[in-house]
């Protein structure tokens, strides 16, 4: 938590990728050096670290990404249920949809496009990633990077240790919840609680994002994700 937080502060003070780089390499070589645990290896720290590469240097006009620790604000900020005068009260499927997308966001450093065009079939299943934590692999045919998509991008989603903030223990409510078994992941949903079969649009995802920090109150502004 305090090194992904050390470099957040560093990108929100304008400090360049290479300088980000320099100040990282230091802080494993210190740990190497008191023969502590590499703490870039951490799911957290390589999250954040991929989302400051993907979108630290964009122009300045461009939104700021959301990222911990008011990442988690917004997250937390998320309705969990809905409440009636006619009928008993619901779980909130807008609030679960949004925590999946804040997280996915996050934890893939995915782009608002990217998340938009999410599918079931992309998600492969459940098993031990490279870092060695459990997650699943998501498959990106075609992205910023990769407009051709001549080779497809895959991007290792773990499962975070705290639930809260774990974007496989939100997918999985999401999917649950709204029963998608195929197709579009993140879709909208009506003001009757209801999930629609279209998936949303990429401003729709902006405008979501924008809701949820104003939802939580945090400063500064406006976010997106990871500047897409």
């Amino acid at each position: 938590m305090t090194v992904s937080a050390y470099l957040v502060a560093l990108a929100q003070t304008g400090a360049k990728v290479r300088t980000i780089a320099k100040h990282l390499s230091g802080i494993r070589a210190a740990h190497r050096a008191a023969d502590l645990p590499d703490p870039a290896v951490t799911a957290r720290v390589t999250a954040v670290w991929e989302g400051i590469r993907r979108s630290h240097g964009a122009p300045p006009s461009q939104a700021a990404p959301l990222m911990p620790p008011l990442l988690d604000q917004a997250v937390a900020a998320c309705p969990t249920t809905r409440t009636w005068k006619n009928r008993p009260g619901e779980p909130s499927l807008a609030g679960a949809r949004d925590r999946a997308l804040l997280l996915l966001g996050f934890w893939g450093a995915l782009r608002r496009a990217e998340l938009a065009a999410l599918t079931v079939e992309q998600l492969g299943p459940e098993h031990e990633l490279r870092s060695g934590r459990r997650g699943r692999v998501l498959t990106l045919h075609r992205s910023k990077t990769n407009q051709t998509g001549d080779q497809a991008e895959l991007i290792g989603l773990p499962r975070a240790e705290h639930p809260d903030h774990c974007p496989l223990t939100a997918l999985d409510t999401w999917l649950d919840l709204a029963g998608i078994t195929t197709g579009p992941i993140l879709r909208k949903v009506s003001t009757g609680n209801r999930v629609h079969d279209q998936p949303l649009h990429p401003e729709s995802i902006n405008n979501l994002i924008q809701g949820a920090t104003t939802r939580a109150g945090l400063p500064g502004g406006p976010y997106s994700a990871h500047g897409a």
